[in-house]
């Protein structure tokens, strides 16, 4: 009897554990596909759970989004956690108001004159100026982007003096005047 190759025997290995693996990998296809179907039989019978979950959906966007003329809310926020760490000379520039399309995403400088109001998100920017230390800085960034509205920086000058760091960023805010049903 001849003897088998070791290179015969590492190919005969390595389908084998691919095979293996393999299985492993459909039948957690499986599972998933399962589920997914059991979801939509669900949604289908029009249960409650489904309902709830737009609801819920609907909540989050008004909490990220909320009303127009929310800005000096956001101040007043930024300010109380401004006072929370060290943060010194803090001034707040509001710059201006534009208009996000839903529909394109596409910034607009103004609304439309058409009469044909298009679903809008209101982005308000406020240029933030104060002095600090770099721990206080980080810790106040945190914590405005932890606020529970959309907030995005979008810049951000950091300049070094002899004693603290001078801070110049631009914050945009957002808001809806309202968010129907999705």
């Amino acid at each position: 009897m001849r003897k088998l190759s070791p290179a015969f025997i590492t190919v005969i290995s390595l389908i084998a554990v691919s095979g293996i693996l393999f299985a492993f990998y459909v039948r957690s296809e499986l599972n998933t596909i399962r589920t997914l179907n059991a979801a939509v039989a669900q949604m289908d019978a029009g249960n409650e759970f489904t309902a709830s979950g737009v609801e819920k959906d609907i909540a989050l966007l008004k909490e990220l989004f909320p009303r127009s003329g929310s800005t000096a809310e956001f101040i007043e926020g930024a300010y109380v956690i401004s006072s929370k760490y060290a943060i010194d000379d803090i001034e707040f520039n509001y710059k201006d108001r534009a208009f996000v399309s839903l529909d394109t995403g596409k910034v607009l400088k103004a609304l439309p004159t058409s009469g044909i109001m298009p679903g809008i998100i209101y982005r308000d920017s406020v240029k933030i100026n104060f002095t600090s230390d770099y721990r206080s800085i980080a810790e106040f960034i945190r914590e405005l982007q932890n606020l529970n509205r959309l907030v995005k920086i979008e810049g951000l000058k950091v300049q070094n003096l002899k004693t603290s760091l001078a801070v110049e960023m631009v914050v945009n805010i957002y808001s809806a005047e309202e968010i129907n049903a999705l």
